[in-house]
């Protein structure tokens, strides 16, 4: 069974969940902890009670065990993951949980709590910010304190995140980083939406109408960093596969970056490990409903950048499976998406620093060169029309030219890379290269 682990020594790895708290880009990366002989600290209270609960309500995770890894418990559980008990193999089973050992919200819900939450403030907060719908259903199990059916699973949630959110001015500054300052911006302003929701629509007279401002914040920053989604089948007779969408790396960030109204953005910030389900039936969304949920022990196993985690929803079970084959001792992983660090700093609070999906932007670029760059200005200076022919005949690669994304390897995204070479070609080597489009394989590029 799964069980909380004693204190042994094991290899610390490079991709558990890491406290962001010195935040220059560079320092970023070096929080990420490194393969290091370490000892396992002894579990907490709160994982033992835990562990018990798990086991009173059916949760199975034979393989798999609770562990602080690389340091001691804090308020962040930065430590914390789950490490394989022997061998594992890949698509092994790893957790059962029941679905009513779970916090499920789907879509369509009527108000479940209306003691707590008033029907006006369900409504308002309606189906888009449906983060906040799970995260209302939370603090009301959180209200209930000892009496909830989860208290043990809400006892040992982190008291505090490292969401971009939770960071100072000073700290964003420090980063170095134009893009932050916007995300820590949007992340307020998320919270700030949700705090004036709760005070204009909660019934006086709910526990609800007394909670703080940190407390909502604490609640919806439990969602950004540990909600699961997908279509589920309340059918038995169904199995239904859940996959991360990893194929569409970037989609939701884009969004978030791009949203030109909170509502949009609603959809795209929050933390979630997006799921698509698929089953031998061929069940379409109108046999399935779309839900978020909290996972209890599912939601301690921390990400490594992966291809894909395989789920299954069938006979009222969420089943996670292996990604990979896991030596006994060593921890387990699983893969929240392609995702790069300023998505993983901005739902999860940790980067990783061998990142193959990172990225980082140079915004303003463009204008940095023409100041600063020789050959920019020679090029440009012997053919004054072609930013503005660029502009007007390529958008997307001027915008390139101003966003100045560059990949984790240290090299260029291909349409900057074509930018730069037009934007850099001599006019003989531009006339060689029959315009823009020459440039877009590297041919005539100088």
């Amino acid at each position: 069974m799964y069980g909380v682990s004693a204190s042994t020594s094991r290899a610390a790895p490079a991709f558990a969940r890491t406290p962001v708290r010195r935040p220059t880009r560079a320092s970023l990366l070096n929080l990420s902890r490194g393969s290091r002989e370490t000892p396992r600290a002894s579990a907490s209270t709160a994982d033992t009670r835990l562990t018990s609960w798990l086991k009173e309500n059916d949760v199975e995770g034979k393989a798999i065990e609770i562990a602080y890894v690389g340091g001691a418990k804090d308020d962040a559980e930065t430590a914390r993951g789950v490490v394989a008990r022997a061998n594992i193999k890949a698509n092994d089973e790893l957790v059962r949980l029941p679905r009513r050992s779970a916090l499920v919200v789907t879509e369509g819900m009527a108000n479940p709590h209306p003691e707590f939450i008033s029907d006006a403030l369900w409504d308002a907060v309606g189906e888009e910010k449906w983060a906040f719908r799970v995260a209302l259903v939370l603090l009301r199990e959180y209200a209930l304190g000892s009496e909830s059916a989860f208290a043990p699973y809400i006892a040992q949630l982190p008291e505090v995140f490292n969401l971009i959110g939770s960071y100072s001015d000073s700290e964003v500054r420090a980063m170095q980083y134009t893009l932050a300052a916007k995300l820590q911006g949007d992340q307020l302003g998320e919270n700030a939406e949700a705090i004036r929701l709760v005070r204009r629509h909660a019934a006086t007279t709910s526990a609800l109408a007394t909670m703080s401002d940190e407390r909502i914040v604490w609640a919806l920053d439990c969602v950004r960093s540990r909600v699961f989604s997908g279509r589920l089948v309340d059918d038995a007779k169904l199995k239904a596969k859940l996959l991360p969408r990893s194929l569409a790396v970037g989609t939701a960030f884009a969004t978030f970056l791009t949203a030109p109204s909170a509502e949009g953005r609603w959809l795209a910030v929050f933390a979630v490990l997006a799921l698509t389900v698929f089953d031998s039936a061929q069940n379409n969304e109108r046999d399935s409903a779309l839900a978020y949920v909290l996972m209890p022990l599912i939601d301690m196993v921390n990400h490594k950048t992966m291809l894909k985690t395989e789920f299954e929803f069938s006979g009222g079970a969420f089943v996670l499976r292996a990604p990979q084959d896991f030596a006994a001792g060593s921890e387990v992983f699983i893969s929240y998406g392609v995702l790069n660090n300023d998505e993983l700093v901005t739902r999860y609070g940790f980067v990783d620093a061998e990142n193959v999906a990172d990225i980082y932007r140079f915004e303003g670029l463009l204008p940095y060169l023409q100041a600063n760059h020789d050959a920019m200005k020679r090029a440009l200076g012997a053919d004054s029309s072609r930013l503005a022919n660029l502009k007007r005949t390529h958008p997307v690669l001027d915008e390139a030219l101003w966003n100045g994304n560059f990949i984790s390897d240290g090299n260029a995204e291909d349409k900057l890379l074509w930018a730069l070479r037009a934007v850099l070609a001599t006019p003989e080597e531009f006339a060689a290269a029959n315009g823009v489009e020459g440039f877009k394989l590297g041919g005539g590029g100088p």
